[in-house]
């Protein structure tokens, strides 16, 4: 998301973030196969198999953006207004999260009618009118939903809804220091939510997405002071993260998350300036594309995941020669990159301009 103004090409590192966030949530989800296809491919396992550390990211960016793109509208608290940025949030997730949703179901339905075996538990019919509602993860938090990437769909409209205008609220009447006080005590509250509700999974994301939140607020009020953040902060922040994952098993699991957490957020504040190489690569246009379609990426890779399981079984080329496992393995990331760009230009973008359009007109 890229605010007018002369920050427009730093904030457009941003959208380049969310792009390489898709692709490691991607590498997770399809590590198994690259391991068993590409042995050599288990050294970057500790990479590849961190890639649920991208969710965290995905939540922090969120309240920072929507904090960004909204807090002018919302000087002044008004239900209008309110609707309003409801309405574009709708346009914005909901188009390519249904059609996502409909081909897994489609997907399903066509296995059960082949007699393909399928567990009834990761499908269950019960839960399918609360997942097309985006609502499956405020009741259920151990279901993650027919197509597996929607549990944080649904988490994140439960921030949309609820977490948002408490963030609205608290950044109009924070002041000074007090947002990067705010930031500490989120990161303590943190402890008591990994030790009671880990698996559930609404109150971290509630704890995040407000991170973000305070983030922008520490980025507004210094900028609006004419301070300046550190150069190469980006690099700091990129750098600290890859230390974290690399030898993360040896803290515990709340020194680990505190620690994806300041990264990510040194990295969220650098790239938002002229920093340095990560910000620079952020800002190329191929990899903005990329950040564009990085939703799409995101909701589609268990659709094309599950697919691939059933008419292209990568066991069937373990033995195969080296070049055509690798070829197995390119063709596997291209062919969610391929089904993203098509979910993108054909449900994504135009279903979202054409809501919007239709939303704006009403709001007339």
């Amino acid at each position: 998301m890229a605010p007018d103004g002369p920050q427009k090409v730093q904030f457009n590192a941003l959208t380049g973030l969310r792009g390489f966030a898709a692709l490691w949530v991607v590498s997770l989800h399809f590590e198994d196969v690259t391991n068993l296809l590409a042995p050599a491919s288990v050294a970057l396992n500790w990479l590849m198999g961190a890639g649920a550390n991208a969710v965290p990211l995905f939540f922090v960016l969120s309240g920072f953006v929507l904090l960004h793109t909204y807090h002018e509208r919302f000087k002044i608290f008004s239900w209008a207004e309110y609707r309003r940025y409801l309405g574009l949030r709708v346009a914005r997730i909901y188009p390519a999260y249904l059609a996502a949703l409909l081909l897994m179901v489609g997907l399903v339905g066509a296995a059960v009618l082949r007699g393909t075996p399928h567990s009834e538990a990761s499908y269950p019919v019960r839960w399918l009118p609360w997942e097309a509602l985006m609502m499956h993860q405020w009741w259920q938090s151990d279901f993650f939903g027919w197509n597996f990437p929607d549990w944080s769909v649904s988490a994140e409209w439960f921030a949309y809804l609820f977490i948002f205008p408490l963030a609205i609220w608290l950044m109009k009447r924070l002041r000074g220091g007090v947002p990067a006080v705010l930031c500490v005590l989120i990161f303590l509250l943190a402890e008591p939510a990994l030790r009671v509700h880990w698996t559930w999974k609404i109150p971290m994301v509630s704890l995040l997405f407000l991170t973000g939140a305070g983030l922008w607020k520490i980025r507004h009020s210094w900028s609006s002071a004419g301070g300046l953040i550190e150069e190469h902060l980006d690099l700091i922040g990129a750098v600290m993260l890859l230390f974290a994952l690399a030898v993360g098993p040896a803290f515990s699991q709340y020194v680990f998350f505190v620690l994806i957490l300041v990264s990510v957020c040194l990295l969220i504040l650098g790239v938002t300036y002229r920093g340095g190489i990560p910000a620079y690569v952020l800002s190329s246009r191929p990899v903005i594309y990329l950040g564009e379609i990085s939703y799409s990426i995101y909701l589609i890779h268990g659709v094309v995941l599950r697919l691939l399981k059933i008419v292209l079984p990568v066991a069937h080329f373990e033995h195969a020669p080296l070049l055509l496992r690798l070829a197995v393995v390119f063709g596997n990331f291209a062919a969610v990159i391929l089904a993203a760009i098509l979910l993108y230009h054909g449900v994504e973008n135009p279903a979202r301009r054409w809501l919007r359009r239709r939303f704006e007109s009403s709001q007339k």
